[in-house]
């Protein structure tokens, strides 16, 4: 059944470790499940905007972006922002997570919508979702309880992730979390360059 294949290629993602995972784990630590939760809306929304695009001839211009270096160039710009606020935070409180709302839930659903949606990396993979749905079950119905399914998956494996993240926060150290912050500034920062570097490869000219 399309619907429940789906599903199966949507929870291996969850073996993908990228910076909408790093996002959706600092979400979780600093704010709790109901954080991650709400980083995993704004991911999943953004799952939703392109799996539509890639229904439609929209894709075909997404694949120009690809190929060009702007989205990268602006992924990578994100990640820099974001790698640098986690490697600056400030002392950390331990006494207790801090509860999004109001505007901070919604920079918490724009977090995760923009760190998945720039990412050029996230719309071949849907592109390849696309392209094997339609081979795989053919155009229509098919392909959508396909690509359905893996939504689903995938906002399943997110909001586990939500639900387990805030666990580490109960056995870690003020020391081991600011730690493990750095660390994923570093690998925001990391991530970043690999952008960059995409993007530099594809630059006009080159």
């Amino acid at each position: 059944m399309p619907f429940l294949e789906g599903i199966l290629y949507g929870l291996a993602t969850m073996l993908l470790v990228g910076p909408v995972f790093f996002t959706l784990l600092k979400a979780s630590l600093d704010h709790g499940a109901r954080g991650g939760i709400t980083v995993a809306v704004g991911i999943i929304a953004s799952d939703i905007l392109i799996a539509l695009i890639c229904l439609t001839s929209l894709v075909h211009l997404v694949q120009q972006g690809i190929d060009g270096p702007w989205m990268a160039l602006v992924a990578a710009g994100i990640l820099v922002v974001l790698g640098i606020s986690y490697l600056l935070k400030p002392s950390l409180d331990m006494s207790g997570v801090v509860r999004p709302s109001g505007r901070s839930a919604l920079a918490l659903l724009g977090s995760g919508f923009l760190v998945n949606f720039v990412n050029p990396f996230v719309f071949v993979i849907w592109i390849g979702f696309a392209l094997h749905a339609e081979q795989a079950h053919g155009e229509g119905l098919g392909t959508n309880l396909f690509l359905a399914g893996v939504l689903m998956g995938i906002f399943s494996t997110d909001v586990l992730k939500a639900v387990f993240a805030p666990r580490l926060r109960r056995v870690m150290t003020p020391k081991g979390l600011r730690k493990l912050y750095v660390a994923i500034g570093v690998i925001m920062l990391l991530f970043s360059v690999r952008l960059f570097i995409h993007a530099a490869q594809h630059w006009p000219g080159t």
